[in-house]
C-alpha cells in the first residue's frame, strides 16, 4: 500500500475556499464600495484596509498579505483598486469570490456610465448639451495634466537623485534619464503616433541597460539574444502593413484563396470581435493606472479605427470621472458608441458597453486568479524593478502626448485654454475631479445663456 501525496500549488497559499455565505458577504460589501466609493482608488484602498484587514474588521486577511497584494496590484497592468478588490475576494473565497467581488465592485460604475452614455448620445446635438461640454472638455484636459503632474513626481522619485528641489510645499527628485524617457514618449505619441506598448518596452530596456549595466555585462549572451529578438520583432511590427506584399504573388494568391483565410477575415470583420479583442489588448497593457488607456484609445479608437471623434472621447473621460469607479470604465462608453453606430439600437449598445467592460477588465481577473503567486516572485527581481522605473516615466509621457492631440479638439478659444490651466492648478491642490467637472459644465451653460 502506498501513500498518495499531493502537492500544493503556489496559488493555494493565498486562495480561500468559497461558501454561499462568503460570496453573499463579498457581493454586499463590494456593491456598497462601488456605490459610495467616490474619491478614486486611494479611497477604495483605504476603505478595504479599514473594513477587511486586522482586528476589529471583517478579518478577511492579515495586514502583511493585504500589503503584498496591494504592492503586486500596483505593479500589474490595470486599475489597482479594482484588482485589489478582486484579490481580496480571491483570498477570501477563491475564484468565485474574485469574480463576485469584481462584478459587484464595477456594477454601479457600469450602470452610471451606461446611463450617461445614453443621455449623451441621445441629446448631444442640442445646443444646451454642446454648451455643457464646451466647459467640460477643457476641464478634462486640465485634470489629465494635473494627474500626470502627480504621476511624474512619483515616477521621478523612483530613479537616481541627479537634482532635488522644492516646488511650493513639494519636494521633487529628478533623474535626468527618466526626464529624457518621459520627453521622448511625449514626442513619440504626439507626433509619430507610436504604439504605447513599444514605448514602454523600449523605456524598460533602456532603464535596465543604464541602471543594471553590471548585470547586462554578466549576462551579455542572454541580453544579446533578447536584443536581436526585440529588433526583429520591432522591424516586423513597423513593416506589418507591407509584410503581406513581401511574400510574393504566388504565396499571396495561395493564402487569399485559402478557406481559413476567408474565415479569419470574416471573423475579424465582425465588430464584436474587434471590440472585444481591442479591449483585451488595452486591458493587458494599461500599466500605471486607468489614465494609461488614453494613448491607446486616442491612437486606435479615434485615429486608426475611427469609432469616435477625439472630442467624444474626452466627453467619455468626463463621464467616467463622474462615477465612483475606475476611469477604465470609459471603455464601456466606447463600446456603447460603436454598437449604437453599428446597429442603431440602445439595447444592443448596452450589450456593447458590457462586452467592452469585460474585455478591458478581463485581464485583471486573469492576472489575480491565474498568475498572482508568480507575480509575487517576479516582484522581488531587481532587473524587473529597474525596468518598471523606466516604464513609469514612459507611461506619463504617453499620457501627456495623447493629451496634446486631444487638447487640439478641446481648445476652441482662449477661454477654454485658461479653463484647462485653472483646472490643472486646482486639481493639483486637492480639489476633487467631480467638482471641477460639474463646475466646468456650469461655466459652459453660463456661456450658453449669456450668448442668447
Amino acid at each position: 500500500m502506498t501513500d498518495a501525496t499531493t502537492t500544493e500549488s503556489p496559488a493555494d497559499a493565498y486562495r480561500g475556499d468559497p461558501t454561499r455565505g462568503k460570496l453573499l458577504e463579498i457581493a454586499t460589501y463590494y456593491l456598497f464600495i462601488g456605490i459610495v466609493g467616490f474619491g478614486g482608488p486611494l479611497v477604495h484602498i483605504a476603505m478595504m484596509e479599514d473594513d477587511l484587514v486586522g482586528e476589529g474588521s471583517r478579518e478577511w486577511t492579515d495586514e502583511s498579505t493585504f500589503m503584498e497584494g496591494l504592492a503586486i496590484c500596483n505593479m500589474l497592468p490595470g486599475p489597482a483598486s479594482t484588482q485589489l478588490g478582486i484579490f481580496m475576494g480571491w483570498i477570501y473565497a477563491g475564484n468565485p469570490g474574485a469574480i463576485v467581488a469584481g462584478f459587484f465592485f464595477m456594477l454601479p460604475t457600469f450602470v452610471i456610465v451606461v446611463f450617461f452614455s445614453w443621455l449623451y448620445f441621445a441629446y448631444q446635438e442640442l445646443p444646451s448639451v454642446e454648451a455643457l461640454f464646451y466647459g467640460i472638455n477643457p476641464v478634462v484636459i486640465g485634470l489629465i495634466v494635473g494627474a500626470s503632474w502627480s504621476m511624474a513626481q512619483s515616477a521621478f522619485a523612483e530613479g537616481r537623485r541627479d537634482l532635488e528641489f522644492e516646488l511650493g510645499d513639494e519636494t521633487w527628485t529628478i533623474d535626468y534619464l527618466l526626464v529624457a524617457l518621459l520627453a521622448a514618449a511625449v514626442v513619440a505619441t504626439a507626433t509619430l503616433g507610436t504604439n504605447p506598448v513599444v514605448q514602454f518596452v523600449v523605456a524598460g530596456a533602456i532603464a535596465v541597460a543604464i541602471y543594471r549595466s553590471t548585470w547586462v555585462r554578466e549576462h551579455w549572451r542572454r541580453v544579446s539574444l533578447w536584443t536581436i529578438g526585440g529588433v526583429v520583432a520591432g522591424i516586423a511590427f513597423a513593416l506589418r502593413d507591407r509584410l503581406f506584399d513581401l511574400l510574393g504573388p504566388a504565396t499571396r494568391r495561395t493564402i487569399e484563396t485559402s478557406p481559413l483565410w476567408s474565415v479569419l477575415l470574416a471573423i475579424w470583420a465582425n465588430p464584436w470581435v474587434q471590440l472585444f479583442a481591442f479591449m483585451v489588448y488595452t486591458g493587458s497593457f494599461i500599466y500605471g493606472g486607468g489614465l494609461v488607456l488614453i494613448p491607446f484609445i486616442e491612437l486606435y479608437v479615434v485615429g486608426e479605427f475611427g469609432w469616435m471623434t477625439g472630442r467624444e472621447f474626452v466627453d467619455g473621460i468626463a463621464i467616467g470621472q463622474l462615477s465612483p469607479g475606475p476611469v477604465v470604465m470609459t471603455t464601456a462608453f466606447v463600446g456603447y458608441k460603436l454598437m449604437l453606430d453599428t446597429y442603431g439600437l440602445v439595447s444592443i449598445a448596452v450589450v456593447g458597453a458590457f462586452v467592452a467592460m469585460v474585455g478591458a477588465f478581463g485581464p485583471s481577473f486573469a492576472f489575480i486568479m491565474g498568475f498572482f503567486p508568480y507575480f509575487a516572485r517576479v516582484r522581488e527581481n531587481d532587473v524587473i524593478q529597474s525596468a518598471l522605473v523606466g516604464v513609469n516615466a514612459a507611461v506619463v509621457g504617453a499620457i501627456l502626448g495623447a493629451t496634446v492631440t486631444l487638447a487640439a479638439e478641446s481648445f476652441v478659444d482662449t477661454f477654454t485654454v485658461l479653463l484647462a490651466i485653472v483646472t490643472c492648478l486646482l486639481f493639483v491642490r486637492g480639489v476633487h475631479a467631480a467638482y471641477l467637472i460639474v463646475g466646468g459644465g456650469g461655466v459652459g451653460m453660463a456661456w450658453f445663456v449669456l450668448a442668447l
